[in-house]
């Protein structure tokens, strides 16, 4: 089978381009090479030559193929056949620990569910049921399922690592592609403002990754903050990344940004006019909101209204949809260029 050889470092960012685009043969083991330093990712098909010309090497290889797929779980938990409709059909994994939503119809057979998803991923060692996000800081709330009793966990992304606590600090890793979108738009020299920064999924991988000249990364959660300054420590961006523990709308009026990030999608439009006070005379806002799909067009309309009366020039360089939030909500990105008039 055809395989990219890729160093193990980058296994991950390159593993999740594939599944991107749709190349990555996921019924395939990815195996290290004898002495450790590569994996071979199997493909399903030739991919562009862009990958080769990254200095990525293809390779046949004889692939071993997985017993069962992620979402195979669902064969080993026994339960009556007419409650098999209602098992998930996926579920957040955070570093070794995994995070599913469990509907009341099967919540009396949650423990079988945890020990199936615990034998299908031998890497995970804890099963947590999210029971949705709360409280003024909005983390999920979880309870233990099956295996170690745990909430912290290092997960790992694009070759970053974050230490997080799941019961206290709000992390997902469907983000995963969309932050890496991100850290490709940062230019040279850029000052950059995360207002909402959370553990720092953001702010370490610009930090690593994009030439960005400081970070000043803000969160109102203290158990936030303690986890992002020990990805900050883990990262070694000391000297790239300012921290406070703070309302972003008191940083703003002390700081002056080429690039700002509001990822607090369901309450981001509160923070818009603090976020242009922060910009320099021109600059980019990432900005993320969860809306109604219906009202999309009329939210956008309203949000650019706004930025136009304080005095600013908008136009939207890229609008994209993230994920689907619930049967009628999207979370949406809005990359916003916006100048000073």
């Amino acid at each position: 089978m055809l395989c990219l050889k890729v160093p193990k470092q980058e296994g991950e960012k390159v593993r999740n381009k594939l599944l991107e685009e749709d190349l990555l043969f996921r019924k395939g083991k990815i195996e290290s090479s004898e002495d450790g330093r590569f994996l071979f990712l199997p493909l399903k098909k030739p991919p562009p030559r862009r990958f080769e010309e990254s200095g990525y090497e293809l390779v046949e290889k004889n692939v071993e193929k997985r017993e069962t797929l992620e979402s195979d779980y669902t064969l080993l938990v026994d339960l009556p056949e007419h409650l098999k409709k209602y098992l998930p059909s996926s579920y957040d994994i955070i570093g070794d620990i995994a995070l599913i939503k469990i509907p009341d119809e099967v919540e009396k057979y949650e423990r079988e569910i945890g020990e199936a998803i615990l034998n299908i991923h031998k890497n995970l060692v804890t099963v947590l049921k999210d029971q949705g996000v709360q409280g003024e800081f909005r983390v999920r709330d979880v309870r233990h399922v099956a295996g170690d009793k745990k909430t912290v966990t290092v997960h790992r992304e694009y070759g970053a690592e974050f230490e997080v606590d799941v019961s206290e600090v709000y992390f997902s890793p469907r983000l995963a592609t969309e932050r890496w979108r991100v850290v490709k738009k940062v230019r040279k020299k850029e000052v950059l403002f995360d207002m909402f920064a959370g553990a720092g999924p953001y702010t370490v991988l610009i930090g690593r990754d994009a030439p960005v000249e400081h970070i000043y990364s803000v969160d109102l959660n203290p158990d936030a903050v303690e986890y992002l300054k020990k990805n900050v420590e883990r990262n070694n961006l000391e000297d790239t990344v300012t921290i406070y523990e703070a309302d972003a709308r008191d940083v703003a009026p002390k700081i002056k940004c080429d690039r700002i990030i509001m990822n607090l999608p369901h309450s981001s439009e509160k923070f818009i006019h603090s976020a242009l006070e922060a910009l320099k005379d021109q600059g980019t806002i990432h900005y993320y909101e969860i809306v109604e799909e219906s009202e999309r067009k009329e939210r956008l309309r309203g949000l650019l209204e706004r930025i136009k009366r304080d005095g600013f020039e908008v136009r939207v360089q890229e609008e994209r949809k993230v994920r689907t939030y619930s049967s009628t909500q999207v979370q949406m990105a809005y990359d916003l260029e916006v100048k000073k008039r």
